[in-house]
């Protein structure tokens, strides 16, 4: 939970709004590239996203893992 906070704090807007020019909230800590895929549970793998982008993107990857198996 401390590690949550942290990137929260750090990371007050989501990283995928911000390239697209919007500020919202984030309020999901993400890993960049999943620990299924070999990611690392390190603060250079976590990102902060606001809900819609996180299940956007954990649903984009859900389709990925389906087409890989």
């Amino acid at each position: 939970m401390r590690e949550r906070a942290a990137v929260l704090a750090e990371e007050p807007f989501c990283r995928v709004c911000l390239e697209r020019g919007l500020q919202v909230a984030s309020d999901e800590v993400d890993h960049v590239v999943p620990l299924a895929w070999g990611g690392r549970d390190d603060r250079p793998n976590k990102q902060a996203l606001c809900t819609p982008c996180h299940e956007a993107k954990s649903k984009a990857e859900r389709a990925e893992a389906r087409r890989r198996s």
